[in-house]
């Protein structure tokens, strides 16, 4: 009789996978051969494995939402309304098995992993954190305890990324948004970052290749040429919009939620030649007047419920360089460039002179420490203006000759995140927010959004703290690392009156992702860059699958019925071992052996034990972690 031990070699810190071989398929390799006298058989002796269970994934456990942003509990109030986001939801794996029909899915923790990320890949909008059209900068990762390699949880960690990258007008290009399409009237011609108009009617077009970066992005447009009398002229930002339907046949690109004015008097935004020029921040020339606009809410007309292009007052005892309105047309100062810089929620705005010389046009802190009220220095940018990209409209004044024909706006440059992808109208509404939401008809999220008092024209409240009159401070950039001021990515797995109950009513993952008694998880290890998030109680696996010991190598033979074949099976570990336990360390020790024949007529000559752990269809176990032990029992045939 014979006693064999069997293991895999375990390596301590990784207990995903062995050193040398996986706990759920390994080969020992005998240094002499061992010989197995004639008529002999075969049976278990004992084993020990570690199982770390199975997840069951249905529509009852399975979402979540991640926000990324200012915590609740460090606004004005701990009111979300001081916020310039919301939680955006997400699906364990994407939801794909519920949309299939199935209502269960059933995954070990290494397929967890994946169907997490998966899922938070979907959930993750802001530009800092996207690294591609499918995946984020917010890493998934399994949680095992170091000395005993049991299972603890999860572990989320969002890295922002700083460097961007400039590229330059010989690279740029336009994409045309006039409305209707309209080629004949709106006439241009472009190359290398110059956009030229060939009709009096001019052109209305957007950079649509990358967006700005919120790490002190640049972005550049060169004036000189289009600033001549009889002309009229926009460069700014804006989101990217799909065409809506305006009138019967007619359709532009602007929010579904826009209210154009119903009346000159109200000038939200700039009409030339019967065309709206939407942007969400613009300078203007308007006549002869440098104006500013920025999109936003406005309840004093259409009932509060659309979007505006508002005009902000950047000029007056608050702005030291612009006392008055800038007259553009005698250009005094010889301005020929306008920069915009976007440091995570603020943007400014700045007017370059012949000389290189850069004068501040309007932004938030200056001109609020100079005594600006609101409408008279900028609003932050929220989460449905994360992705702006360069916007540009030049058109002659009816009645002025044509003035704006062969005249051009120049886009010098554009920086943006390095990683982040480059625009593809089939991809990007995976990652930008507002570009989902126009794709599934959910823009009634980011209107509510921009309907909050800050973002409101006609709201003067003290709801974000004493002597605000209605304006919120944007959260800027650290000084050293370039970060996002008191920005965390936040992990909500239940309902939160706090981050708002429509938004989270779908969170019911508190058991399923390891969070219990914690469902708003702040980040528990943080660094400039990064924000990590830990699970703080064990999630709940569960082990209701039998599984078998192969032993691929020798000459015994059993049937298995389920799959109508012959086997290499020699015996069964059920649910529970000799403990009661499911999951984890786990030690069975038959009764009783089970003795299989090993039909050897004559001696068998062995060189090695090659062990496997399956289940019942024979696939392999890769639920097993860390050290594999199989003992087994060689006797003569009794």
């Amino acid at each position: 009789m014979s006693l064999v031990i069997t293991s895999n070699v375990g390596q301590e810190n990784n207990p995903q996978m062995s050193n040398a071989f996986k706990p759920y398929s390994y080969q020992n390799r005998l240094l002499n051969t061992m010989k197995i006298p004639p008529n002999s058989e075969i049976a278990l002796q004992s084993a020990k494995i570690n199982k770390n269970g199975l997840f069951v994934l249905t529509r009852g456990n399975s979402g979540f939402c991640h926000y990324f942003g200012t915590p609740v509990e460090d606004l004005h109030n701990d009111n979300i309304e001081n916020s310039t986001t919301v939680p955006f939801r997400g699906v364990i794996g994407s939801g794909e098995a519920f949309r299939a029909g199935d209502e269960r899915n059933e995954v070990n923790i290494a397929d967890m992993v994946g169907q997490i990320q998966k899922g938070m890949n979907q959930a993750v909008f802001h530009p800092s954190l996207i690294n591609s059209a499918t995946t984020s900068n917010l890493a998934v990762t399994a949680a095992y305890d170091s000395s005993s390699e049991v299972f603890e949880g999860f572990k989320f960690a969002a890295v922002q990324q700083t460097a961007k990258t400039t590229r330059a007008a010989k690279d740029i290009v336009f994409t045309p948004i006039n409305k209707n399409d309209d080629g004949v009237t709106y006439g241009s011609g472009q190359v290398d970052g110059v956009i030229t108009s060939t009709t009096e009617g001019g052109f209305y077009a957007q950079n649509r290749e990358y967006p700005i970066s919120q790490q002190s992005g640049e972005c550049i447009f060169d004036i000189k040429d289009c600033n001549v009398a009889g002309a009229e002229w926009m460069v700014g930002l804006s989101r990217i919009n799909q065409p809506r339907d305006t009138a019967v046949g007619d359709f532009a690109y602007r929010p579904d939620y826009f209210s154009p004015p119903g009346t000159a008097a109200l000038r939200e935004g700039v009409f030339v030649n019967g065309q709206l020029w939407y942007n969400d921040i613009s300078v203007v020339r308007f006549g002869t007047e440098l104006k500013v606009f920025q999109s936003g809410s406005r309840t004093a007309i259409a009932g509060g419920s659309a979007n505006y292009v508002n005009e902000v007052t950047y000029y007056g005892a608050w702005n030291a360089k612009f006392n008055t309105q800038y007259d553009i047309g005698g250009n005094a100062k010889n301005y020929e460039k306008v920069k915009f810089v976007l440091k995570n929620e603020e943007l400014q705005i700045y007017l370059i002179d012949d000389k290189a010389a850069e004068d501040l046009l309007c932004d938030y802190t200056t001109l609020r420490a100079a005594g600006a009220v609101k409408n008279q220095c900028l609003n932050p940018v929220n989460a449905a203006k994360w992705a702006m990209y360069p916007v540009c409209a030049l058109a002659s004044v009816p009645g002025a000759g044509g003035a704006a024909v062969g005249k051009s706006i120049t886009l010098d440059s554009i920086q943006h995140y390095t990683a982040y992808p480059k625009y593809d109208e089939t991809k990007y509404f995976n990652y930008d927010w507002w570009g989902w939401s126009q794709q599934y008809n959910q823009t009634v999220f980011c209107r509510e959004l921009e309907l909050r008092d800050w973002n409101n024209f006609s709201r003067t409240t003290t709801n974000h703290g004493v002597g605000a009159i209605g304006l919120l401070a944007p959260k800027g950039i650290s000084g050293t690392s370039n970060v996002l001021t008191d920005y965390s990515s936040i992990i909500i797995t239940a309902r939160s009156d706090a981050y708002g109950r429509v938004n989270t009513e779908l969170c019911n993952t508190q058991s399923t992702l390891g969070f219990l008694g914690d469902p708003v998880s702040r980040p528990n290890d943080s660094t400039p860059l990064i924000s990590t998030n830990t699970s703080s109680s064990i999630p709940k696996l569960i082990s209701n699958i039998s599984l078998f010991i192969r032993l691929n190598n020798f000459t015994q033979n059993s049937v298995n019925a389920r799959k109508g074949t012959t086997s290499k099976i020699i015996a069964h570990l059920p649910r529970f071992d000799n403990s009661g336990n499911e999951t984890g360390g786990l030690y069975f020790e038959p009764h009783e052996k089970t003795y299989i024949s090993l039909d050897n007529p004559t001696e068998l000559l062995v060189n090695s034990f090659d062990i496997d752990f399956v289940y019942e269809d024979e696939t392999l176990c890769t639920a097993l972690t860390a050290k594999s032990i199989v003992c087994l029992h060689i006797r003569s045939k009794k």
